[in-house]
């Protein structure tokens, strides 16, 4: 219901170039990543629960899908050698905070625009990641995702255009 009807590739990294740890963890917990998008959905989702249930629930479902994503970032780092620690640079961490999220609730438009344009941003690493790891697992791994998070864009535009620009 949240994520596109398509199965995930298995998890089945065939290029262990250490290189790629630090590609992954930017998507695995900077501030455009998994980790992120899941605390500040699941933030958003909260502080909605009693003003507006369907928004509630589909930023739930959206953060469940994150949730899956991160997991599968978790094990291609395990699978190249690495922790699957909430941080970004593997020889230096830099650990993910609580600061990255977006706290700002003053309005349902400025928290869906927050979250849509986060979701291009993820995009679009996404994108930039995949032209750097040669990897076809990787890869085919990362695409699906996009496939995801390209329909949590329309679902959020809808919660949009339905609450927002009636």
């Amino acid at each position: 219901m949240y994520s596109v009807d398509l199965p995930y590739p298995e998890v089945n990294v065939k290029d262990k170039n250490p290189q790629y740890i630090d590609l992954i963890l930017q998507n695995y917990a900077s501030s455009i990543s998994e980790f992120d998008a899941i605390a500040q959905y699941t933030y958003h989702q909260i502080s909605y629960v009693y003003e507006n249930i369907e928004v509630s629930q589909t930023l739930r479902g959206i953060s469940i899908v994150e949730m899956h994503h991160l997991e599968l970032l978790g094990e291609i780092l395990v699978q190249l050698g690495a922790e699957p620690g909430y941080w970004i640079n593997n020889k230096k961490p830099h650990y993910w905070s609580s600061k990255l999220v977006d706290y700002d609730l003053s309005s349902l438009k400025y928290i869906l625009t927050v979250d849509i344009n986060d979701e291009k941003s993820a995009i679009k690493q996404y994108k930039e990641t995949i032209t750097k790891i040669n990897d076809e697992n990787i890869n085919d791994i990362i695409k699906r995702i996009i496939l995801d998070e390209e329909y949590h864009i329309q679902l959020l535009l809808g919660l949009y255009k339905k609450y927002v620009e009636q």
